[in-house]
């Protein structure tokens, strides 16, 4: 999948396929596999820890965001009278005053249950960051490139042949939505242990610190597990009189 410069809706796969590898990345982190990406509240974040952000939100009514800001792409936060967030009302307001209070973000798209939409953007704009933030979750080998990668592992090694079944086939647990929990516990299981066998600089808990348990409430909690029901922000019910970008 190729990124336009700047972004456009269809550079993104669709919100399930997006949600499901950001999950499960978030899951694996949750369980011991750090890979620069959390789950709390509906919301999958990716900090890289440079400065380059975004965030993944599942809103009610089969909806979602994806908003973010790359160091490198920030330009034209400063414009006056630059919006992203010049969409539809069921987006999550509130939601969106609190991270513009934190960092101004520099490009928002939103899922409306069939396709994703941004607002148009003005000539100034010659990148959001959407091609530099969001290629690790475009694909599946992406995905579990991302993971082994930050088990400091390389390609065509013993240790990497071994790991990306293992990473692919919860991303496949993801995908499918089918999988039950036992079925996710002996799949955390097996990606975990390999991850906490890795002798890398980039694994700084101890084997004891990998949790399937704690990997598993995460993917119940973002709805992979067969009968789990993804959490969700409320959405919006119109944009609020005089709402705009760092003035809540």
């Amino acid at each position: 999948m190729e990124f336009h410069v700047p972004g456009r809706p269809e550079d993104l796969p669709s919100f399930d396929a997006l949600w499901a590898r950001a999950a499960t990345l978030a899951v694996l982190e949750a369980g011991g596999s750090e890979n620069q990406h959390s789950y709390a509240d509906a919301v999958v974040h990716h900090d890289d820890g440079g400065g380059n952000e975004w965030r993944l939100a599942r809103i009610e009514g089969g909806r979602g965001v994806l908003v973010g800001a790359d160091h490198e792409c920030d330009d034209h936060m400063d414009v006056e009278g630059y919006d992203p967030y010049a969409g539809p009302g069921w987006l999550p307001w509130s939601w969106f005053t609190a991270l513009e209070n934190d960092r101004e973000q520099g490009f928002a798209y939103w899922w409306d249950g069939a396709a994703w939409s941004r607002t148009d953007y003005p000539d100034l704009i010659d990148n959001d960051g959407l091609n530099l933030l969001l290629p690790h979750v475009s694909t599946a080998e992406k995905a579990v490139k991302k993971v082994l990668d930050s088990l400091d592992l390389r390609s065509s090694t013993d240790e990497w042949e071994e790991g990306s079944p293992l990473v692919h086939r919860v991303l496949e647990l993801a995908k499918s939505g089918t999988a039950t929990e036992e079925e996710w516990r002996e799949d955390l299981d097996a990606v975990l242990t390999f991850a906490a066998h890795q002798d890398s600089q980039y694994v700084s808990r101890g084997k004891d610190e990998f949790d399937v348990v704690l990997a598993l409430a995460v993917a119940r909690a973002t709805g992979l597990v067969k009968g789990s029901t993804a959490e969700a922000k409320p959405a919006g019910n119109g944009r609020p009189e005089g709402w705009f970008p760092r003035l809540g």
